[in-house]
């Protein structure tokens, strides 16, 4: 069984880095799905350019999420 995750920030890769590493250091798993990196035919077909990537987190931290990310991008656009 698949466990469903929670799209909580949507980004270049760098920009979901770091907030991954924010919500890591803050006790909450991640999981960073990039769709275009595992496609199977990519070495048949012409490459697909979209450098943004999501960042998920499981449900039950999905809110808890959500505010840090609110709360660290506040913060550093100060």
């Amino acid at each position: 069984m698949e466990t469903q995750l929670f799209k909580v920030f949507s980004g270049l890769a760098i920009d979901v880095n770091i907030i991954r590493k924010h919500l890591e250091s803050n006790g909450i798993k991640c999981f960073v799905d990039n769709k275009h990196s595992d496609n199977e035919n990519s070495k048949w077909s012409e490459p697909v350019f979209d450098p943004n990537v999501n960042l998920e987190v499981e449900p039950q931290n999905a809110e808890t999420a959500l505010k840090l990310i609110d709360v660290f991008l506040k913060t550093k656009a100060e």
